[in-house]
């Protein structure tokens, strides 16, 4: 084993299993994110939000000896500060995964390696599957009442996963199926693809596995049109004033398909130019 073999070997663990942490730990935060954010809107619904304004005019009428009030406030406030560093932890990660990602991708036009396309088909997979089950939209709904002030009604939180059991529950198969298709299926037959590829040594059978890449490249920007069809339904279904935001399985999923299309054309590079070599 020579030194070069080596030394890809050590690019593709450490990329792929530093990739995988970031893509974890980004996960992590997300949901530590979504249950602190739902726990904070029940606080704030409207029998708790009628508890704490009884809390603020006893605490008012025996001049601050009873305190519960403010010591709710405290403890929300402190809920959301902790809500908000969970939240700058998942973006934190996220953004080092793009980044990582985008550096492999510049690395590969020095490495060249087989190497190199192996921990991107990785990598990308991992941004794949992130994206499927990371949060992509956080939804809260809330009126501002008389006497109760701003009342949060609704809160819900969606990945690609639960945004498809949702919208079956909800007998929507149709706009169900198509979601699924271009957000699952199609991107696993590209993955699976990319790797035959790249395993292959029968120059007819690479042919035919590149033919069916570019077809199915043309229809690759359609994954981001379906996720934003997406996130537009689910942003609209709320009633009163709705604060829509998105989150991080949005930019992983972004990423893997940009990623995606990039490596498709990198890989059939590379097969094109091991058997004109040959």
């Amino acid at each position: 084993m020579n030194k070069k073999t080596i030394a890809n070997g050590f690019y593709f663990i450490f990329t792929v299993l530093f990739c995988a942490y970031l893509a974890y730990q980004a996960y992590g935060y997300s949901v530590a994110y979504e249950n602190q954010i739902d726990s904070l809107s029940q606080q704030l619904d409207a029998s708790t939000n009628a508890k704490s304004k009884g809390k603020k005019f006893l605490e008012t009428i025996t001049f601050n000896w009873y305190s519960g009030y403010s010591e709710e406030v405290e403890a929300l406030e402190a809920s959301k500060e902790v809500s908000e560093r969970m939240d700058w932890q998942a973006q934190k990660h996220t953004k080092l995964f793009v980044a990582v990602l985008v550096l492999m991708l510049i690395l590969h036009i020095f490495i060249k390696s087989l190497w190199s396309l192996w921990a991107l088909l990785l990598v990308t997979s991992l941004a794949l599957v992130t994206g499927w089950f990371a949060p992509i939209l956080a939804i809260v709904a809330y009126q501002d009442l008389p006497v109760l002030g701003q009342t949060v009604f609704q809160f819900e939180s969606k990945s690609i996963v639960s945004a498809l059991h949702k919208l079956y529950e909800s007998g929507q198969n149709g706009v169900a199926l198509v979601i699924f298709l271009f957000t699952m299926v199609v991107p696993v037959l590209k993955t699976i693809l990319k790797a035959v590829l790249l395993f292959s040594q029968n120059l007819h059978f690479s042919k035919k596995s590149i033919s069916i890449l570019k077809a199915i490249g043309k229809w690759s920007m359609l994954d981001v049109f379906v996720i934003a069809i997406l996130v537009t339904y689910f942003s609209t279904k709320s009633g009163g004033a709705t604060d829509a935001t998105l989150q991080i399985g949005v930019y992983f999923f972004v990423a893997y398909v940009i990623a995606s299309m990039i490596l498709t054309s990198l890989i059939n590079g590379h097969t094109n130019d091991k058997f004109s070599s040959q």
